[in-house]
């Protein structure tokens, strides 16, 4: 709005009430208050409402879960990633540093003041009435937090709209008078001062309450995916048509090429004080139900010939599964996937982690099978691994032990619930890690029924 146009609407709403004449000294303290509050600047807060202005941030967080790769999904911890996403879409209101003030160096202007009663012109019209002779002088007001907010109107507010503008990191008061006038400089700057932070006070209770909220909107939205991914995927497992991607083919697959980065997350850069998270190497959720079904289709060809295994021990049975495992996969530089160390262990090692650990025990009861699954969670580097376990059954009673090793499995101190399993002689179950409820596992329990000859 135009200096003169402003002062003239101002001074003749007062002056119509009725309650001061137009030549009072009230009107002139008034307009001369009004006089260093106009200038450059617009009303801030005026470009919108913060409220739907927030919900559109929130909108965006649901975005970066829906465009996150599916295989980066299946991988990330889902309260971690909400945490990050929570603090990557936060708003950070703007505080402002009253104790930094500070203004520009003063500018010589022309200033219209023939809206002014209390000068006498021969022709308001003229040049010395419309480029009267003036000062203006900027005051900064520094402020941390996001410049956005001054834009929009929160959703308690008054009627008394602060004018200024933001420039970076700065919220500037232009302060306009004429020469032959000397109004309080540090007056008009707190009165700026005070009525920006009343308005901040309202939109910072706003933001508050909606950033409390966004880490459990984050695994709201994280876990609907989830849902709608396991839904998905237990209508196509219903298939037997095998997946394979296009270019694929029954080849080795090379261990690298499927893992992925743990949390591998695409996260946004509203932050600049983040730093990109430490990745870890993972194995690929895909390849690890492949494995499975590898050493599910071993289980079942020993099965078919109990007469070949029943007198191999532990680790001569390992040892087969291992060799058939390597024929799907090598390791790097050419080198088997699969290895062994100890007496029980397959694993895939990977960057000096272990990505993928299973256990192969013969059934020695509840108490074995027990101290089987404890000898998993022994071991140190691989809580983002992949877990299974191959039980031999050398006993008859192989329905009396599945039941007997749900119970036992139920039971377990890191138990937390079941998962969906292919076949009646496996179990599958979610874990957590001895001592953080909070960090989740896979596990596979996959029972071989090799029965000893009758003597």
């Amino acid at each position: 709005m135009h200096t003169t146009a402003a002062h003239a609407s101002i001074r003749q709403c007062i002056v119509a009430t009725g309650v001061v004449g137009g030549d009072s000294p009230a009107v002139a303290a008034v307009t001369s208050t009004l006089t260093i509050l106009v200038g450059m600047d617009d009303y801030l807060f005026q470009g919108g409402d913060l409220r739907s202005v927030l919900e559109a941030q929130a909108q965006k967080m649901r975005g970066a879960v829906e465009a996150e790769p599916e295989e980066n999904l299946k991988q990330a911890d889902p309260q971690e990633w909400a945490e990050v996403l929570a603090h990557h879409f936060a708003v950070a209101p703007p505080a402002l540093r009253a104790d930094e003030v500070w203004m520009e160096p003063v500018q010589e202007i022309t200033i219209d003041v023939s809206w002014d009663r209390r000068r006498a012109f021969s022709d308001e019209y003229s040049d010395l009435a419309r480029a009267f002779r003036g000062y203006r002088i900027v005051v900064h007001v520094p402020f941390d937090g996001d410049a956005d907010v001054f834009k929009f109107r929160p959703s308690q507010f008054t009627t008394n709209w602060p004018r200024g503008r933001v420039s970076g990191h700065d919220v500037l008061l232009t302060v306009e008078y004429p020469r032959d006038s000397q109004p309080s400089i540090d007056g008009a700057a707190q009165n700026f001062i005070e009525t920006v932070g009343r308005w901040l006070a309202f939109a910072r209770t706003e933001i508050a309450s909606f950033n409390a909220g966004l880490a459990q909107r984050a695994l709201q939205e994280i876990s609907g995916r989830h849902q709608r991914s396991q839904q998905r995927d237990l209508h196509l497992a219903q298939s037997t048509i095998p997946v394979r991607r296009p270019g694929e083919s029954g080849k080795k697959t090379y261990i690298p090429d499927v893992l992925v980065r743990r949390p591998a997350l695409s996260l946004p850069t509203t932050r600049a004080d983040d730093k990109p998270p430490t990745l870890e190497p993972a194995l690929d959720a895909r390849v690890f139900d492949h494995i499975l079904s590898v050493m599910r289709m071993h289980g079942r060809q020993m099965e078919q010939s109990p007469g070949t295994y029943v007198d191999l021990g532990e680790e001569d049975r390992r040892q087969t599964l291992v060799a058939t495992l390597n024929t799907h996969y090598e390791g790097r530089a050419h080198a088997e996937a699969f290895n062994v160390q100890g007496k029980t262990d397959i694993l895939i090692r990977y960057e000096g982690r272990n990505l993928f650990i299973c256990e192969c025990k013969f059934w020695s009861g509840s108490e074995g099978f027990t101290a089987t699954i404890d000898q998993l969670f022994s071991y140190t580097g691989w809580r983002d691994t992949k877990l299974a376990i191959v039980v031999f059954v050398r006993e008859r009673g192989l329905t009396a032990i599945l039941r007997k090793a749900t119970a036992t499995l139920q039971r377990h101190e890191c138990f937390v619930g079941w998962r969906a399993a292919p076949g009646e002689t496996e179990l599958r179950a979610g874990m957590h890690w001895p001592g953080d409820d909070e960090r989740l596992a896979d596990l596979s329990v996959i029972f071989v029924h090799t029965p000893r000859r009758k003597e």
